[in-house]
């Protein structure tokens, strides 16, 4: 839900989906909403495009942008693969950043499944380095419109701080709309504090 994919992988061509992440700390002071309009487009069987504009409360933070490829797996339909690569600069130049990612899903029964994206940063804000970055996550399905997760997100030192993400969530689907919804906890530069998180998306 918070580190999302551009389309699940193995999309089909002409696929569109607009969606935003909304991301809110309670604790934080002055109080923020960080949210982020987006369009995805799959313009291959298996690739596609994404075009992601990062605001906080109502000033533009940041532009984004990435694509996604789905890479050929073993295993039937219960094994997945693919790469991503991501770029963002800040609206005022005060920082960059590029990820290239590895994905993997697997599904071993009709209920459970896993899926992980890892890779690297590199990332430019009052200096430049290089991080791991991990995102691994545990699903329940206990029926097709719905699912419960488990989000983990982890980021390297670098030249922004180390950061860990938690984030417990159900999503569900109705038709062409999903609502994806969690709250969980951060760790960021020596602070921590419970994140509230939701992501509405709209398939055409």
């Amino acid at each position: 839900m918070v580190f999302d994919l551009v389309r699940p992988l193995g999309a089909e061509r002409g696929e569109l989906e607009v969606n935003s992440l909304f991301r809110f700390t309670p604790a934080e002071t002055p109080r923020r909403l960080l949210w982020a309009p987006e369009i995805e487009y799959t313009f291959l069987d298996g690739y596609g495009i994404e075009f992601e504009l990062p605001l906080e409360n109502a000033g533009i933070d940041a532009w984004k942008a990435a694509i996604q490829g789905t890479l050929p797996g073993p295993w039937g339909d219960r094994f997945i693969q693919g790469w991503q690569v991501l770029g963002e600069t800040g609206h005022e130049g005060n920082h960059s950043l590029i990820d290239v990612l590895y994905l993997a899903g697997a599904r071993w029964s009709r209920s459970w499944s896993v899926f992980s994206m890892t890779g690297f940063r590199r990332e430019r804000e009052h200096a430049s380095a290089t991080v791991f970055l991990g995102n691994y996550s545990l699903f329940f399905h206990p029926r097709d419109a719905v699912t419960y997760g488990l989000e983990s997100n982890f980021k390297g030192r670098g030249a922004s701080h180390r950061g860990l993400l938690l984030m417990p969530q159900a999503h569900i689907r109705k038709r062409w709309l999903n609502l994806q919804a969690g709250a969980g906890w951060r760790w960021h530069a020596g602070t921590s504090g419970l994140q509230i998180g939701w992501r509405l998306t709209r398939e055409f």
